[in-house]
Order: structure tokens, then sequence, then C-alpha cells
């Protein structure tokens, strides 16, 4: 059953009491927000009623200002009327009783909901190939899908992270060919990743020489698609060897997944699923060669192939069987597929295609996540091709590095594993935050100076918020058994509770939008508003029954902050 939190009830009370009135169905009622100017915190629009009744819609929110009550104690505290507006403002002490207890009282699950129970969704997210190394150019996709995993879980839903890995194609004969001809255990054992990098390039090296060699590559891909042991043998180290490297990376990024069905777990579907499409009319044979082409013309889509005239299948094609196979096995209310903007043709084609195919409701369920590229500091792209590839564990460290230099210098008293778990929680957490606090469809600057600032919009500035509310508690002697929250009157005190109040919203609205970045923005929003409560407002040295009032306050937006940091995948601090 669906949590009920204050603002669920606050928007509950101010829609029963307009149903009661009989003027305007419950489907008529659209509270929004009102321009900041307005001292208010829902709105009506009464246009609507003002055509269903014939009467000028000032005149009408004048009345029901008028006419409207509200039980008390209750959280409707003011109702006015602002031209055709009818405006309703939470009455603060109740909204402070209310908020303080639900979130003393659910912890580290305030925010959450039950409202995906029962519900599978699927996350593909990562997804980098074997035998590579991961760089810059995977981050946003796998923080992306991780951060979008946890929002899921918090409201309730089952959640499968699926790695959905590049580990089939010719590449992998040639791989093999130049492991038996070049490898080296004890290279390997060093650095396994490296090694199968440097191979697979003397591989091509050796071919611009010899380009019988690229037949090579194909003969052992050959053996590898037949089931030649030798050929899967050596094929599964290398993908093994790949996600032992992989994990490695992922735990420091707090990244998991349940599964690494590559493109290879899918081979065996690829054929069936040609079939299907062909039988269904959505493709056709080539009469002259082996090809199948997709026709999506009459969809506005440029038609592509699901087998090429070599036999060889195509992405598409697996995309299909990847779909096909979750939606047998998970039945998922949603499959969100995170990949970036430049996959949005081939998705608009794989999604056409499963509706022409007779699954129109796989199609609207799948949803494509897409995201823009990460720039450098000038705003120009990386170019791999320049050399000018980060890889990602590189980046971490130095992110790390960095972090551990601000450490030193803002608090040198630390012990040496203190100083290093700071560096580590901070550092990361710079990197995803990077990242997660802007639009995710919006290309991202990789600016460390910025990243790791204590200052502004960022994660460190955020953590360092956390950190207050851990040490103000702990000069306290801890939070106070009990407390008065009604007296939590001031301004800056009243804009700390309505933040408390819009979390839950704020999650759902996430998950709604596949917008990590409205987390990110509340966590700011938070913090700066704490930080103007902090200047302001004395907390240690408040009169009696204030002073518990306040540090009842201050231990509710610490834990709402571990809530919200945790949704992005960012750790929480207690000392910096």
């Amino acid at each position: 059953m669906p949590r009920e939190y204050a603002w669920d009830r606050f928007v509950r009370d101010i829609r029963n009491a307009l149903v009661t009135q009989g003027q305007l169905p419950e489907e008529d009622i659209s509270l929004l927000p009102p321009p900041p100017e307005v001292p208010a915190d829902l709105g009506l629009p009464c246009f609507a009623l003002a055509r269903r009744l014939r009467r000028p819609p000032a005149a009408i929110a004048a009345e029901l200002a008028g006419r409207l009550s509200f039980p008390s104690p209750g959280l409707v505290g003011k109702v006015t009327a602002l031209g055709p507006y009818l405006n309703f403002t939470l009455e603060g002490g109740e909204l402070a009783r209310q908020v303080l207890a639900e979130v003393q009282e659910w912890g580290d699950s305030y925010g959450g909901d039950d409202i995906g129970q029962g519900q599978n969704v699927v996350l593909d997210y990562s997804s980098p190939n074997v035998a590579r190394r991961m760089h810059v150019g995977h981050l946003r996709s796998t923080i992306i899908g991780q951060s979008l995993r946890h929002i899921y879980d918090f409201l309730g839903y089952h959640t499968i992270g699926d790695n959905h890995l590049g580990d089939w194609g010719t590449q992998f004969g040639k791989l093999i060919y130049a492991y038996k001809a070049w490898g080296d255990e004890e290279a390997m054992a060093r650095d396994p990743i490296g090694h199968l990098v440097d191979l697979y390039a003397r591989f091509h090296r050796a071919a611009e020489a010899d380009p019988s060699l690229e037949e090579e590559g194909r003969r052992w891909f050959a053996r590898l698609e037949q089931g030649d042991p030798e050929a899967r043998r050596l094929w599964q180290r290398f993908v093994d060897l790949t996600i032992q490297e992989l994990e490695k990376t992922y735990r420091r990024l707090g990244v998991h997944f349940d599964l690494y069905h590559g493109e290879s777990f899918y081979e065996d579907m690829l054929e069936s699923v040609i079939e299907e499409a062909i039988a269904k009319g959505v493709a056709y044979r080539d009469p002259e060669s082996p090809a199948v082409i997709l026709d999506l013309t009459g969809d506005g889509l440029a038609s592509t192939l699901l087998r090429k005239s070599d036999g060889a299948t195509l992405y598409i094609t697996r995309e299909l069987a990847t779909a096909l196979y979750r939606w047998r096995t998970y039945r998922p209310a949603r499959i969100l597929l995170v990949v970036g903007e430049e996959q949005t043709l081939h998705l608009q084609q794989t999604f056409k295609a499963l509706e022409r195919m007779g699954y129109s409701e796989l199609a609207a369920r799948s949803v494509h996540v897409s995201f823009g590229t990460i720039l450098k500091p000038d705003g120009s792209r990386f170019s791999m091709r320049h050399g000018e590839v980060i890889f990602l564990d590189e980046l971490l460290d130095e992110a790390e590095s960095r972090a551990r230099a601000i450490v030193e210098e803002k608090n040198p008293g630390l012990s040496e594993e203190e100083k290093r778990e700071i560096a580590r929680q901070v550092g990361i957490g710079a990197v995803i935050y990077n990242d997660l606090h802007q639009d995710r469809r919006r290309d991202i600057v990789f600016d460390w100076e910025a990243m790791l600032s204590f200052e502004g919009n960022t994660a460190p500035y955020i953590q360092y918020t956390h950190t207050r509310c851990h040490s103000v508690l702990e000069k306290a002697g801890g939070v106070p058994a009990s407390c008065d929250p009604t007296l939590l009157t001031e301004p800056q005190e009243q804009a700390l509770v309505r933040h408390l109040a819009h979390f839950p919203l704020v999650v759902r609205r996430a998950a709604a939008e596949y917008a990590p970045h409205v987390v990110a923005e509340w966590l700011y929003e938070t913090a700066r508003d704490f930080s103007r409560f902090w200047r302001d407002l004395p907390i240690l040295l408040a009169p009696a029954g204030v002073r518990e009032a306040r540090l009842g306050l201050v231990a509710a937006v610490g834990q709402v902050l571990r809530n919200g940091l945790r949704l992005l995948g960012i750790e929480a601090p207690t000392r910096m």
C-alpha cells in the first residue's frame, strides 16, 4: 500500500474540501505550485470551473476562499484568492510536527514508498566491451543507471540490473589468434585487460603487413560460433577476466549488477527472432542473398538489416532478442535502456519493430534513457584518436588524490585512515555528482576545480552540510528525546521543513522522469537553506524548547540528506 506523507495529506484535504462543494469533479482539480512571488504552497486555477459555471474565475476563487473549511489542527493554514487563483498555505507548526515525526519514524526509508511493490523494472546500463578498459565515456551510463536503480528500489520496485556486455563479434576471433600467437601468461597475471588490449593492437599492426591474418581472425570467430572447445575456453577466460576487473571499478563507484548477459547470451535466439519478424510481415528476405531486411519505411523510419548478405546478424537483431527475452522472463513494468543519445534512431527502430511484431505493450514499456556527452573544460570533445581518453580507474584515482589534498589542508589533524576514507568518499562523490546534478540529456563539462569545490552546487558542499548536522548533534550530546516542532516558526526553519516535506514528491518525480538531477537539485537547495539557518539562528545557545526543536530539525535534515545522497550513490561522511 502506498505511503501517505504530510504533503499527500495536505493535497488530499484540499481535494476533499473542493469536491465537497459539489461544483468541481475531482478529475478537474489541478493543484499547481504558485509562482515564487506568491506566498502560498499550492494554487488552483479556476478557469475550468469558470467554464462549467459560466462565471468569472476571479469571482469563483473569492467565493471558494470564503466557503472552504478545514479541520483544526490541520495542515491547511490559509486559503486566499488572488485573481482567478485560489491559493492554499500550509500551517507551519502542524507541518513541522508531522514531518519531523515521519522522518524519525521512517529514518533511512523516509521519502521511499511501496508503489512499485510486485513490479519488476529491468535496467540496462554501463555495457562496456570485453577485453577493453573502461574510460570516461562509460561513466554516464554507469552512474545514471545505478542512480535510477536506487530510486526505483526506494519506491518498492524489484529491480534487475543487467550489464549488456559487448562480448561477441569477429574481434574475438582476432583476439584469440593474437593470444595464441603472442600471449604472455606473466603479463596476463599482472594486467589482464592491458595485455588483451595490447594483443588486439598488435594483431592490427601485424595485419597491416600481412592481410591474411584478417582471414585467420574470421576463422577463429567461426570456430567460436560453432562451439569449438578451445575457442570457447579462451573466449570465456577473456570474459571472466574482464568481469573481474570491471567489478573492481564498480565497487569503487558503488555499482552492482544482477546479470552480465552480454550479446553472446542471445546468439541462439537470433534465428527465431528473424523468422518471427518475417512471419509477421515486418521483415522480408532479399531474393538474391541471405540478407533479411527490416522494413520500417511505412512508419517514417529508415529500413535496416536483421541479417547481412554474408549471413551475419546485426546489433538490432540482438536488441530484439534481448527485449523479447526480458519480456518473457520478467514481464517488467519498465525496461530502461541507459545509452547515449546517438542510439536514438537505433532504439526507435527497435521499439517500432517490436510494436509491428505484436509486442506493443513491450514497446510502450521500453524507455530510452538518453544522455549527452562528457566534454573537456574548453567545451570540446575528448578524442580517442588523439590519445585524449581518460581511463575510469585513473580518473577515480585522480579524484581521490585531489580530494586528499583538500582534506589535508582543511583538517590536517585527522588520522591517516580517516584522511584516506574521507578522500575516497569526497573524491568519488564529486565525480558522481558532477554528472548527476545536471539534466542527463545535456552535455556535461569535466572540470576538476568546479567538481571538488566546497562551495556551490557540488557534492563536497552537500557532504559538508551533512557533517555540520552530525557535528552539532555530537556537541549537543545527541538527538533530544523529545521536542516541540511547532516552535519552528522562523522563515529559515519553515523553509527547511518544507524541503523535507517535498522530498517524497521529489523521489517520485525523479522516477517518473528518469531524472536523478531532480534529487540533486533538492539536495543542493536543502543544503543552501540549511546554511542560511546555520548562519542566522542559534542552535546550541537557543532558549530551552527552541533549542530542542532546532536540534530535532537538524537531525531530520541530516537524515534526509543521507537518504538523498544514497539515491545518487554518494556517501555521507560525518567528518571532513
